[in-house]
């Protein structure tokens, strides 16, 4: 029967730490690991800019991107182009909110997080023989 109770504790403890785990980022740790993850779309954002070159070969620019990162979920939601400080084309900014879909911060942080980011794109200089 002490065995029973102690099984029981430990099982009953185990069940309790699992549900209260809290994972808060510093902001400095926060940036790095969005820009991480933010990364992880890096070939699907050149992509974006490959498709834009085949229609307008010096298309370039900033993409300058705000979103937020859900607590407790992590997921990256919200995307939206800060009209402001975007100077690329209009078909280039919604490809790139398009591939930020799907994101998710691992593990989620106990806070909601704010963030903004900055693709900058630059048309290749023409070759001089």
């Amino acid at each position: 029967m002490n065995t029973l109770r102690k099984s029981w504790a430990l099982l009953l403890g185990a069940v309790f730490l699992s549900g209260c785990q809290f994972y808060a980022r510093s902001p400095e740790d926060y940036a790095k690991e969005t820009q991480a993850l933010l990364a992880t779309k890096n070939e699907d954002i050149k992509g974006c800019y490959d498709k834009v070159l085949k229609k307008d070969k010096d298309a370039a620019g900033v993409v300058a991107v705000n979103f937020k990162v859900e607590k407790k979920t992590g997921k990256v939601v919200d995307p939206t182009v800060d009209d402001a400080k975007t100077t690329a084309p209009k078909a280039l900014t919604k490809c790139v909110t398009k591939a930020m879909e799907g994101l998710t911060l691992d593990p989620p942080d106990q806070r909601d997080g704010m963030a903004s980011f900055e693709y900058e794109f630059k048309a290749n200089p023409p070759r001089q023989l």
